[in-house]
């Protein structure tokens, strides 16, 4: 059972991340790159970390039901909140209903209804592959390797798209994907499996070399990012193969962690981190098309301090009327 202080400084940080999540979305070329990429894969990492570390959850179909349950009741009512947004905003109130409909339900599996959705969807079907290779007996080895072929995949198709030839075999992957093969359930596959693996085999080094170990991988990967930028290698910066150690060292430093706080109220900054990540797209999108339309760097700077706090002043309110009674359906908004 994986220990409280862990849990506490896992939601701290998945707060953290969200905040990031936020910047991706909203200072546009001025964000903290490649920093700001640690978001994604962090969440995926933290939440199957989570659940495979709970040796009651592993290998209990029951439990993985439930996950699912819930994260598709998060899903349902932000897409039901968020309608008014990404219909109109999104094309799919004018041309042919019925194709509308039929894309709509395969942004639902393959890509993002309301902004950043993806991962909700991604994170369901990676758990339920992660875990059917853990029930099938399958050697986390073989499952890494495989994950991390798709994962290459995507960075191919991201970072180094401008490597490839329009008629190699990685675009056409891509093209036959529908919809955006790194921003879709396959570019999450691996990073389950990571936080799997972590559940299961624990901490990969000790203290000293952790540290060392991120440090090094840090300063790889902006040497990564400086080499792809330089050489205009990238036709979007989602996906790094230097994420993968920074990802990792930084795992592993967070789960030996003593940190615990007796200040922090660490559960509603669990439910604060969802919110956020859920509604910010939406506002954002909101903000870009009827207020803020520059893009330099003082409106991205405006931009961002909006979006998080009306984001946050969202979570708030969910929060605090989720306790009334007639307010309680507000639950499933994290």
């Amino acid at each position: 059972m994986t220990q409280r202080k862990t849990i506490e400084i896992l939601d701290v940080t998945k707060f953290v991340l969200a905040i990031m999540v936020v910047g991706i979305h909203t200072l546009g070329k001025y964000g903290i790159y490649p920093l700001f990429r640690i978001a994604v894969p962090l969440f995926f990492m933290i939440s199957s970390y989570l659940f495979f570390s709970n040796s009651e959850k592993r290998g209990n179909v029951r439990f993985l039901k439930k996950f699912c349950i819930r994260n598709l009741k998060l899903y349902c009512f932000w897409f039901i909140v968020l309608m008014p947004v990404f219909l109109p905003l999104g094309g799919y109130l004018t041309g042919n209903l019925l194709f509308n409909v039929f894309k709509l339900i395969i942004k639902v599996f393959f890509g993002s209804t309301f902004t950043a959705s993806w991962y909700i969807s991604a994170l369901v079907i990676g758990m339920c592959f992660v875990f059917a290779c853990d029930k099938l007996k399958i050697d986390y080895r073989i499952v890494l390797g495989f994950t991390f072929l798709i994962y290459a995949i995507c960075c191919l198709n991201s970072n180094y798209r401008n490597l490839m030839a329009d008629d190699s075999i990685i675009v056409m992957i891509n093209r036959i994907y529908p919809g955006t093969i790194y921003n879709g359930f396959l570019a999450g596959l691996f990073w389950i499996s990571l936080g799997y693996v972590f559940a299961c085999k624990g901490k990969i080094c000790n203290r000293k070399k952790s540290k060392i170990g991120l440090i090094v991988s840090i300063l790889l990967l902006e040497g990564e990012y400086f080499v792809v930028t330089k050489y205009h290698l990238a036709v979007d910066n989602d996906c790094y193969f230097m994420l993968v150690p920074v990802c990792c060292f930084i795992f592993d430093n967070l789960i030996k962690c003593n940190w615990k706080s007796k200040k922090i109220k660490v559960k509603l900054l669990r439910k604060y981190s969802t919110i956020i990540y859920c509604v910010h797209g939406s506002v954002a999108v909101l903000i870009e098309n009827y207020w803020i339309i520059e893009t330099n760097l003082l409106c991205c700077i405006l931009k961002f301090v909006i979006v998080l706090i009306i984001s946050i002043c969202i979570a708030y309110a969910i929060c605090t009327l989720e306790k009334k009674k007639v307010f309680n359906c507000l639950h499933y908004a994290y």
